[in-house]
């Protein structure tokens, strides 16, 4: 019996489609049916309107031709992004019946390009740290990492192929680390954010899951961009431990030093890129412009509703408030002064290849684990992917991160197909 449409990576459904092999709605209802199967286990979804997406899968199904990249392809879609008929919650209680009557401009930019939305998954309040309702599929007394928690389990667990994620500190890499998806954080400021919930508005950035890195290249498309050119030399990779190395668990560790190896013995000049000894207060940098900008996001909700603050967010609003005018600035500083010593391993380096996570995800619900290896990069705004890479002593999925230079997306993608082939 032929394996269900909802195993597929969105790039092959999207060439059946085109080859009339794959109708759109049987993707969807495989989808339907996967999310029946399991959600009472996963708990991935906060809403779905699997009548609309039968409805714009039998439309899609009439046309001719593909209408776009993303042609019938389903959708998660962040509950902190509006949606003009769904709910969006933002994973509180203040916004429990909240609909916005209108899409945001990133949901209105796949649909046209063919994506049908599935429903609204699970996010942390806010976008936050405080845990939501989802389970990691791999091991449901895991945590599936936040805040894009929804998104990234319903790509592990065959309940969509594509997913929205946000990234304010580690959101989007790190949710993929733990589910053992690929991950994208785009170059910050890549795409319009208008009808996300802000965080940090200096931080807050858009991306992806999905099931191989040809799908990020396909969801690039949607958005107007051409592919770069498939990679045909090896890459100059970086091996950057980080000033945080000696936190990551020593299988994690060992983990990246076997993809080093392999790179290696697949032709990539692998070499050690020390990070500079300043970087050891990206860190607290990041954090205070996360928090302060947080109170500022958030103030009229704290002004109305604090009573429905969960403690976590009370407790990031009391940081925020303690960040001076002159520790934010040196914190905005200090960005600055990273960004052009990164410029030098640009230089040398095509990537860097760094760590996703500290390791495996970690037991319990309520916690979303250490976003260490991740903050600083959305900090420098860089393009961030994360690579599924073997697992660990649990049996749980690990990863690697690929960072890239400002503005170098589609040229990124592109190297970490090259990676993703030599690594699997």
């Amino acid at each position: 019996m032929a394996n269900p449409p909802n195993l597929l990576s969105a790039s092959e459904a999207v060439r059946r489609m085109a080859e009339k092999r794959l109708k759109a709605r049987d993707l969807v209802e495989a989808c339907l049916g996967r999310i029946e199967a399991r959600e009472g286990q996963v708990h991935a979804w906060e809403a779905l309107d699997a009548e609309g997406a039968l409805k714009r899968a039998d439309m899609l199904d009439k046309r001719a031709k593909p209408v776009g990249p993303l042609h019938g392809i389903p959708l998660a879609v962040k509950d902190i992004i509006s949606t003009r008929t769904m709910p969006t919650t933002c994973g509180s209680q203040i916004y429990r019946d909240h609909v916005a009557g209108k899409d945001a401009a990133c949901v209105t930019q796949l649909v046209k390009a063919g994506a049908i939305v599935l429903g609204k998954s699970v996010t942390t309040e806010f976008a936050g740290a405080h845990a939501g309702k989802t389970h990691n599929p791999h091991n449901l007394r895991h945590t599936p990492a936040g805040s894009s928690s929804g998104s990234a389990a319903a790509v592990a667990d065959f309940m969509a192929p594509i997913g929205y994620g946000t990234q304010t500190a580690g959101s989007v890499i790190r949710p993929g680390a733990f589910n053992g998806v690929v991950a994208y954080k785009g170059t910050y400021g890549w795409a319009d954010m208008s009808g996300i919930k802000p965080y940090a508005q200096s931080l807050d950035t858009l991306g992806f899951f999905a099931r191989e890195a040809n799908d990020l290249a396909l969801i690039r498309a949607a958005y107007g961009h051409e592919a770069a050119d498939p990679a045909t030399d090896a890459p100059r990779i970086g091996f950057i431990r980080t000033p945080w190395w000696d936190i990551g668990e020593i299988h994690n560790q060992k983990n990246l030093l076997a993809a080093v190896r392999t790179l290696r013995a697949a032709g990539a000049k692998v070499r050690e890129w020390q990070a500079p000894d300043d970087w050891a207060g990206l860190m607290q940098a990041q954090h205070r412009i996360m928090t302060k900008e947080a109170t500022q996001s958030y103030a009229r909700e704290r002004a109305r509703f604090s009573h429905l603050f969960s403690p976590v967010m009370h407790t990031t609003m009391i940081e925020g408030d303690a960040v001076t005018a002159k520790q934010y600035a040196d914190a905005k500083k200090l960005k600055r002064t990273a960004l052009g010593q990164l410029d030098e391993a640009w230089g040398k380096f095509d990537i860097l290849l760094a760590p996703s996570a500290k390791g495996e995800a970690p037991a319990g619900l309520g916690s979303t684990g250490d976003a260490i290896f991740n903050r600083f990069w959305t900090l420098l705004g860089t393009p961030c992917i994360a690579l599924p890479f073997n697992t660990g002593p649990f049996g749980l999925p690990l990863s690697v991160q690929l960072v890239g230079p400002l503005g170098s997306d589609d040229k990124h993608i592109a190297w970490a197909r090259w990676v993703e082939t030599h690594l699997t």
